[in-house]
């Protein structure tokens, strides 16, 4: 039988614990698009071509295929709240690595700073996502999932103006040193949301619980593990290709609409930020959305309209090719949580199994881009956009039509 709505915690046990999930989730998009606004004097400063360029982007995404199992593990063994302030202190250990890095110009300490944070961000993914999921009725739990992101949509897009305007125009004789600085700020920041969820009254997440979903109905008894769910393995897949097209369009678009439109970095940066604006747009509307709309159709839909811009981009230049770019932030802004939600559902005891396998499909930001920077150094970065286009289309037939389970509890 489901868990019934009361025994789910009460909105007054909740509040603050959940004000500060989602600001991690807010600091999360804001680390998250940083790289964009980092790439452009990287490429300058290391001369750097379009495939060690993509490696800063996808070194990123690299932690979480190497750590997503392993955190699982480490997440079984001292649960979702101990987890989260553990990633919280490596994910700002990792930011302050940037610092050295900085002052020596090393592109190499870079790349290990960007591996470090991320392998905090890995933890925190794994545990925040179903932590979110779990504090509520599941008939919202893709509106919880979506509200959450949605806050990191609107650190995703401050990032752009915060970020650009504090390193390249305060900091415009010298942006690495705004880089010590910035970076100083935002390790401690993490570091502190660590303590401060280490101190707070923070209810358990039912997930951790080894009995969680012993008394859900035959189909869950009869699987061995989550991938014995035909949902999850195609949700995975999908996660996988998907994850890398939205890693391309949010940090390496910068260079692209400098080569179609003669743009400074600083303003080429500033117009990315209107994708994430889009991104922030998408979210925060899609948690109201998704409370009446079926989520696979929401995940056909707007998949389907990200990738018919992608075309338009392809096949336009200039300003016309820059905003069809720009305008997919809002569409693609569900995808995320809306598969990993799909992907996880009905999955009880599996459901932190499912978790870690799905956000190690984050890894897809490192392999795609990888393809992209190739396929762009070897024909065009307009021809290269194919790349990002299949994983669209694959993501709207997941929404229409794989998202759809077979099976059903008995």
């Amino acid at each position: 039988m489901p868990q019934s709505v009361t025994n789910y915690p009460k909105t007054r046990e909740i509040l603050y614990p959940l004000f500060l999930v989602n600001f991690v989730f807010f600091m999360l998009g804001f680390i998250w698009n940083i790289n964009n606004v980092l790439v452009g004097i990287f490429k300058e400063t290391f001369d750097l071509n379009n495939f060690k360029t993509s490696l800063l982007t996808s070194v990123s995404f690299f932690a979480f295929f190497v750590l997503s199992y392993p955190a699982k593990l480490i997440i079984d063994k001292y649960k979702t709240i101990n987890s989260i302030v553990l990633g919280g202190v490596v994910a700002g250990l990792g930011l302050l690595i940037f610092i050295p890095a900085a002052l020596m110009l090393s592109y190499t300490l870079f790349l290990v700073g960007t591996f470090v944070t991320f392998s905090g961000v890995t933890f925190l993914q794994i545990t925040c996502n179903p932590y979110v999921r779990a504090l509520g009725v599941p008939s919202r739990a893709a509106s919880r999932i979506n509200l959450s992101q949605g806050l990191g949509g609107v650190g995703a897009f401050l990032t752009a103006y915060v970020a650009g305007g504090f390193i390249l125009k305060l900091f415009a004789d010298d942006p690495f040193k705004g880089i010590v600085w910035f970076y100083l700020i935002m390790g401690l920041i993490f570091i502190g949301l660590a303590v401060l969820v280490k101190l707070a009254k923070m209810p358990a997440n039912p997930t951790d619980d080894e009995n969680h979903g012993a008394s859900d109905g035959a189909l869950i008894k009869s699987k061995n593990s989550a991938w014995g769910f035909r949902h999850f393995r195609i949700g995975f897949i999908v996660l996988l290709l998907y994850m890398g097209a939205e890693a391309i369009l949010y940090q390496l678009m910068t260079p692209y609409f400098m080569e179609e439109v003669a743009l400074t970095k600083a303003k080429a940066v500033d117009i990315s930020g209107l994708l994430f604006l889009g991104l922030m747009t998408g979210r925060l509307l899609g948690a109201g959305i998704l409370i009446k709309v079926n989520p696979g159709r929401l995940v056909g839909w707007f998949a389907s309209l990200a990738g018919l811009l992608i075309v338009i981009s392809m096949l336009s230049s200039g300003y016309v090719a820059i905003y069809s770019i720009v305008i997919t932030g809002f569409f693609i802004s569900v995808m995320f949580a809306t598969i990993f939600s799909l992907a996880i559902e009905g999955m009880g005891r599996f459901t932190n199994e499912a978790s870690s396998f799905l956000i190690m499909a984050i890894s897809g930001g490192f392999f795609i881009p990888l393809l992209f920077g190739l396929v762009a150094d070897s024909f065009s970065l307009k021809t290269s956009l194919i790349v990002v286009l299949i994983p669209l289309l694959l993501a709207a037939w997941y929404g229409f039509f794989g998202a759809k389970r077979r099976e059903s509890l008995q």
